[in-house]
């Protein structure tokens, strides 16, 4: 059995109005001891603030190693904020350290802050003054932020770039429409990203690659039903639809599709809008679960790696809520053509399959963890500009679940 390490064992504590002093030390420090060696010094050279906020102690330490990862091609100073709003108390303890990338020469820093319940609202006047001046910040947001708080409102304003997971969040009919609010009143401050949009990048451009042929293109405008799966648990668990809202946010946007109508939600737990196309033609859009998928956030250590031995094969997992299939079927001038694209049961694969009347279309089949999905973190942290692709999307989305506001 391996036995798992505390990230924060090697830490140094600090009194808060203390922490850059003692950072100087460290680094001062840390070259003394590489002149003694021989060893060449160490650069600080952060080139950007990344705070990271969670309600977990223990998923602080799991994304703080996330965070060393991404030192090769980020090095940053890293603020890790834990705050749980269970841990009755006033206090906000620090604790800070330094380590090397070896790949790279260079130097980093860690900055754990951990918030007691009554603390919380003093977060920002800690948090705000650690961002290095001059370099850009990123919010990084795990779980659901508490939507219209001063806390969160401070701390956005504050950051260059928000940085959110839909499939983290347990409401995603108030988390669409709290981000869209979100995107619109602070869109000249502050861009918003969501990992789950970039992990779902590869479905994107398999159902795009449909109709590159000039003689599938005319199908598309000739669509008649759009079905979404998600991945869910078990058929009594909360399920989290926020990455099928997101994908079909994007395929409206991009083709001009408008909200006509919200059915209520059936007994089989299928969610049915009826949406319009710029000639008036009536689209029916399904979002619709799928039970019994292994789930867990893509930052979590294996279980299975970290508690049986070496060698068991670990069960496939996606992310909550993650896509599972898209199907889509047109109708043009009587002839009947689909387009699917589909999880495979390794979970890690997706294959393509389109039948079109005369018209030949090879199948095709991709490895997503290949090209991101599980991890798309870094690419939020290479880019602070708005993405518009994403904010047309995520407006449709919350209009889909009507929490959007309608323009």
């Amino acid at each position: 059995m391996t036995q798992v390490q505390d990230p924060f064992a090697t830490m140094r504590p600090v009194e808060l109005g203390k922490v850059e002093q003692e950072l100087d030390n460290m680094w001062r420090d840390a070259n003394a001891h590489l002149a003694a060696t021989g060893a060449p010094a160490v650069s600080r050279n952060s080139v950007l603030t990344l705070v990271l906020y969670t309600t977990s102690r223990t998923y602080a330490g799991h994304l703080l190693e996330v965070v060393h990862t991404l030192s090769s091609q980020h090095p940053s100073r890293a603020v890790i904020v834990a705050a749980d709003p269970k841990d009755e108390g006033d206090e906000i303890q620090a604790q800070i350290a330094t380590f090397v990338n070896t790949d790279t020469n260079s130097y980093g820093e860690d900055i754990v802050l951990t918030a007691q319940s009554n603390a919380i609202k003093h977060l920002p006047g800690v948090v705000l003054p650690l961002i290095v001046s001059g370099l850009p910040a990123f919010l990084w947001w795990s779980g659901e932020p508490p939507w219209g708080s001063e806390m969160l409102e401070s701390l956005i304003d504050g950051s260059d770039r928000l940085i959110v997971d839909i499939g983290e969040m347990t409401h995603i009919e108030r988390s669409l429409g709290a981000l869209e609010n979100l995107m619109l009143r602070k869109a000249a401050r502050c861009a918003i990203s969501d990992t789950s949009w970039t992990a779902q990048a590869p479905w994107r451009d398999l159902v795009a690659q449909f109709f590159d042929s000039p003689a599938v293109l005319p199908y598309l405008s000739a669509a008649e039903r759009v079905s979404v799966d998600f991945a869910a648990g078990e058929e009594d668990a909360q399920e989290n639809s926020g990455q099928a809202y997101l994908f079909a946010g994007w395929l409206a946007s991009r083709l001009g599709w408008k909200t006509q109508q919200t059915h209520a939600r059936s007994m089989d737990a299928n969610r049915q809008h009826t949406l319009r196309d710029t000639n008036g033609r009536a689209i029916l859009l399904e979002v619709n679960p799928r039970y019994g998928v292994n789930q867990r956030n893509w930052w979590e250590p294996d279980i299975y790696a970290t508690t049986f031995n070496a060698g068991q094969d670990a069960p496939p997992w996606v992310r909550p809520g993650a896509l599972m299939s898209i199907h889509i079927t047109a109708r043009l001038e009587g002839k009947r053509a689909t387009f699917t694209v589909a999880r495979e049961q390794d979970l890690a694969h997706a294959t393509t399959l389109c039948h079109i009347p005369d018209i030949a279309v090879p199948s095709q089949t991709i490895h997503l963890d290949s090209v991101g999905e599980r991890e798309p973190i870094s690419e939020q942290l290479r880019s602070l500009g708005h993405d518009s692709v994403y904010e047309e999307a995520l407006t449709a989305a919350a209009q889909f679940v009507g929490t959007g506001k309608i323009r």
